[in-house]
Formats: structure tokens, sequence, C-alpha cells
């Protein structure tokens, strides 16, 4: 964590990256290793997320802390998503490859993640930090400044409302998913 903040100029934003670092590199990690299994692809697509952050730190200065947390997450899904297919490819011309246990349906994700960002802020916001981060609902009540009982009434909802989107595009063909 230091060898990143040393590249920052002034000690606030040291400090602003060192506070977003250990608010969010166990969570980072978590997802990174949902999408690879866990290990050092996982721990390099984390890596790979506060390299990005320090690089475009200067245009990302004045962002506040809830949207690059929502950025670093999307850098290390984007990230992790790449290696795996990159591994994918890599399977196909190296002989005796191991695939992982259970391979994500890249497609089926992706759909998933683009029928998330169009659902209201309110819904989106709550699966993400629940779901995506895997927040409690303790910490996703304190984010958004709202009761527990409101984030549950959120997820409900937004499940829901995910469900109808998931049966209007075909993914469920009247079945419960979520």
């Amino acid at each position: 964590m230091l060898a990143y903040a040393l590249h920052l100029e002034s000690g606030e934003d040291r400090i602003r990256f060192t506070r977003l670092y250990k608010a969010n590199q166990k969570s980072l990690s978590r997802l990174a290793a949902r999408i690879l299994g866990p290990g050092p692809k996982a721990e390099d697509a984390v890596h790979d997320a506060f390299v990005k952050l320090i690089q475009r730190y200067d245009a990302l200065r004045s962002q506040p802390d809830g949207h690059l947390e929502r950025w670093l997450m999307a850098v290390v899904r984007n990230t992790a998503l790449d290696m795996l297919r990159k591994d994918s490819r890599q399977a196909e011309l190296e002989p005796g490859f191991q695939e992982p246990a259970v391979p994500p349906d890249l497609g089926e994700f992706e759909a998933l993640v683009a029928l998330i960002r169009t659902m209201p802020e309110d819904y989106r916001r709550v699966l993400e930090l629940r779901f995506l981060a895997e927040w409690s609902l303790a910490d996703v009540a304190t984010e958004l400044d709202i009761t527990e009982a409101a984030v549950k009434s959120r997820i409900f909802r937004g499940r829901k409302l995910l469900m109808d989107a998931l049966r209007k595009e075909g993914y469920l063909d009247g079945q419960s998913c979520i």
C-alpha cells in the first residue's frame, strides 16, 4: 500500500488513497477471487486496479470516495474478466491446461451487469454494495445513510425489478434464480 501512495504528490492525496485502499482492498480481493479463484491472479487484478487509480489519480481526484469505490470495483471486475478470457484463449493453445472448476458464462454475467446498471440508482447501489462488494447490511446502511430495514426493502424490490428484467430478456423462463 505504501508503495502505491508514494507515487502521489500531496500528503492529503496519500491519506485519501490509504483510506480508500484500507476500506476496499478486501472486498476487491473477494470480487477478483470470485471471478478468477483465489490466488495470485486475483491479487494481480486488485494490484492492477490500484496502479490504474494512481495513474489516473489527477483526473479522479475531484470524485467522491463512493465514485472511486465503484470505479475500483469496475476496474477489478474488468481486469479479472480480461484475465479469464486470456486464460481461456491460452487453454485452446496449451495442452494439459486445466479449466477453473466452475467457469462463469461471461456473456450472461455481462448481461446481468448491464441490466443492473439500468436499474434506478437506489436499487442499483444497494445491490452492488450488498452482492458485488459483499458488504454487510449495516455497512450498506451506513454508506447510504439509511436504516437496515430500508436496505432490506431496497434489496427485495431491487431483486424483484432485476428478476422482471431477466424474464423480459429471456434469461429465466419463469424460474427464480436470485
